[in-house]
């Protein structure tokens, strides 16, 4: 069968300003392993339509087609099998920034704000940033997956009682999809003790096996109440550098308080003509074909990369993404200082990537690995590692 996209070619990210593939005074060598975007080139459909609004030559303020809505509704119908309305739709310059300005409406300062632990590392300086407090809710790793500590998630909310639910699903950076009677239960909680929920999903169109993405707002009908539902395209298109984030909000109270605080980032003309284009046409029909070429790609790393690390002989212990590109593997075993964990890969190995102890206490341990490369590359990583002696 003939493959319709490449994903074995791509620049020399190592000179092209990659923040992943910097390389560090004195090597040339060090493969990227780190930050969570891809090597891959974007899918033809995208470049075709960046490409039109370069020919025009024109910069104006433009009002969003009506073809960047019929596709995202039409997107979400096709991938996710959800019917989105046109009028729950926010845009914001990223999804970060999305995040920190829900914060800033819907908690007051000294707030607790909850999340699931290990975390995305950067939520604990925008959290601290806006004078809230984080709470966590560590997961329990069982038999090699994380679940859910439902007993403490409903302690802590009753006891410190948080404003806001920070939900990260798929979650980042354990690659847990949440099933939806763990979501219905979270949401259930939340709405017995006036918590309201921020659902971040930008993982969430990298999905592995039989693990389906579920959004929050399709999730039950309380949950659709009480959240708010954050995602951009950037993870699953790769097209981080073309900041672009959507807010989803179903309940029309909550709209009209949000779009008090969207409103200078969200009015009509207030778009990137690039980050427009880019989007309309990742949801396009042949954006999809695309985005499911790249989630076979990426399955495939998965798995050699996951048994490559059983077979080295290393007392390194991966746990099986269900979503995202990047691993989370637990190096306990290894008997090193959990703060040289890195280190320790960079030294022997040349892998730059990330020390579990970024992602909050409960990473003590363990590492975080994008195995989203060429896979001529991710092949010499793991050769790399089988050859590191500890």
């Amino acid at each position: 069968m003939e493959k319709l996209f490449d994903f074995d070619h791509t620049l020399d990210h190592r000179y092209d300003h990659s923040y992943r593939w910097t390389q560090p005074d004195g090597h040339d060598d060090i493969i990227g392993m780190g930050t969570a975007d891809m090597d891959y080139f974007c899918a033809p459909v995208i470049k075709e339509a960046l490409e039109k609004v370069v020919s025009e030559n024109t910069y104006n303020y433009r009002m969003k087609p009506d073809q960047y809505y019929e596709n995202l509704i039409g997107f979400y119908r096709n991938w996710f099998h959800f019917e989105i309305e046109r009028d729950w739709l926010f845009n914001i310059p990223g999804t970060l920034a999305a995040i920190r300005m829900l914060f800033g409406a819907f908690s007051q300062p000294g707030d607790y704000i909850i999340t699931q632990s290990p975390y995305f590392d950067v939520f604990d300086m925008i959290i601290s940033g806006c004078g809230r407090r984080m709470l966590l809710n560590p997961m329990k790793l069982v038999n090699g997956r994380y679940e859910l500590d439902f007993d403490d998630f409903e302690e802590k909310i009753i006891t410190y009682h948080p404003s806001l639910f920070l939900l990260v699903n798929p979650q980042n950076p354990t690659g847990r999809v949440f099933t939806r009677e763990e979501l219905s239960h979270l949401a259930d909680i939340c709405a017995r003790n006036n918590v309201l929920i921020i659902s971040d999903e930008v993982h969430g169109f990298v999905t592995y096996d039989d693990h389906k993405h579920i959004p929050i707002l399709e999730v039950s009908e309380t949950a659709s109440e009480i959240s708010f539902l954050v995602v951009s395209f950037s993870k699953g298109f790769n097209i981080m550098s073309l900041p672009h984030a959507i807010t989803m909000v179903k309940n029309k109270t909550l709209q009209a308080r949000w779009i008090q605080q969207a409103f200078p980032y969200d009015f009509q003309y207030a778009s990137n003509s690039f980050s427009i284009a880019a989007v309309t046409a990742a949801t396009s029909t042949e954006g999809q074909k695309w985005l499911r070429a790249v989630n076979q790609y990426l399955k495939e790393n998965r798995d050699y990369f996951i048994d490559q690390l059983i077979a080295c002989g290393l007392p390194v212990h991966p746990i099986t993404p269900e979503g995202g590109f990047v691993l989370w593997a637990d190096c306990r075993d290894m008997n090193v200082d959990p703060d040289q964990i890195d280190k320790i890969f960079f030294d022997q190995a040349g892998l730059a990537l990330n020390n579990g102890l970024e992602h909050g206490p409960d990473g003590k341990g363990f590492i975080r690995v994008n195995f989203a490369l060429t896979r001529a590359n991710l092949h010499q990583a793991a050769y790399r590692i089988s050859r590191m002696i500890i």
